[in-house]
């Protein structure tokens, strides 16, 4: 008995010292910031800009949303680009060495420039596709890529197609700011997610063409996940820069780890 008593206590002081030690760990913080895409490439919300983000207007809104950003004092700034692709690395060194000029497109635009004003070293590349659900050159890959492209873009979904309208009037008529701000209020975020919840009923008849886009993307995005966690480390103030579709997915995942912080955009863009 006397043994099973100090096998006990020591049990529960083990216990109580994870405990605390847990609760001492500082956790991190983690900003997903919601962004369109500046220069057009294919999406299903693609930009309908028609102007340069390299124009001096444009220039000066950009330096205000970096600005408010930069408060939120992030030790590190992650970019929808390649994970493990060293050319983002490498073109970040070589502009804080004043050797290279930016491009035109979010990554660098807010990326780079909100990196450099908070001081950080490096930039962290987190994007991926993630494994193939289906392979492309099967007869179920070929039914489904063929629905894909047939159908695609003619699923509407009215809470969607209103939030991308108002996003558009944004692009045409707001700055680059009023944008950013619509893009991460909740109800633009979960109108982004709605169409794929639609999506997802589509193309049974063609191998269950809609559940495997989306099962891709959500694919996808666990991965870009796995990719921000690979990299963040305990009490780093992490700012996540995406396009807004991500947003939904990302934004649990940080609220669902008990590790991690949830930083609303809003409080420094607004």
């Amino acid at each position: 008995m006397r043994i099973l008593r100090v096998f006990c206590a020591t049990v529960c002081f083990s216990l109580i010292g994870a405990q605390i030690a847990e609760a001492q760990a500082p956790k991190t913080d983690v900003m997903i910031v919601g962004v369109s895409h500046l220069v057009a490439r294919r999406d299903i919300h693609n930009s309908v800009y028609t102007d340069s983000p390299l124009s001096a207007k444009r220039q000066a809104q950009i330096d205000e949303i970096v600005a408010r950003l930069a408060r939120f004092h992030p030790t590190k700034v992650l970019i929808e680009a390649p994970f493990g692709d060293r050319k983002y690395p490498d073109q970040y060194r070589e502009y804080l060495a004043g050797r290279f000029t930016l491009g035109a497109n979010e990554v660098y635009q807010y990326g780079f420039k909100l990196a450099a004003r908070s001081g950080n070293r490096t930039i962290y590349p987190v994007d991926t596709w993630g494994p193939s659900i289906y392979e492309d050159n099967s007869p179920s890959g070929k039914r489904i890529d063929a629905y894909l492209t047939k159908h695609f873009n003619s699923v509407r979904d009215a809470e969607s197609d209103a939030s991308i309208a108002r996003d558009h009037y944004l692009q045409l008529h707001g700055t680059y700011l009023d944008e950013l701000r619509y893009l991460n209020t909740d109800s633009a975020i979960r109108a982004n997610a709605s169409w794929y919840a639609i999506f997802a009923g589509t193309g049974r008849e063609a191998d269950n063409a809609g559940a495997s886009y989306v099962a891709q993307w959500y694919t996808r995005n666990c991965y870009i996940f796995s990719n921000i966690l690979s990299v963040i480390r305990p009490g780093d103030r992490v700012v996540v820069l995406m396009g807004q579709g991500h947003e939904y997915l990302l934004r649990e995942f940080v609220r669902l780890n008990p590790n991690l912080t949830y930083v609303n955009p809003l409080r420094y863009l607004r």
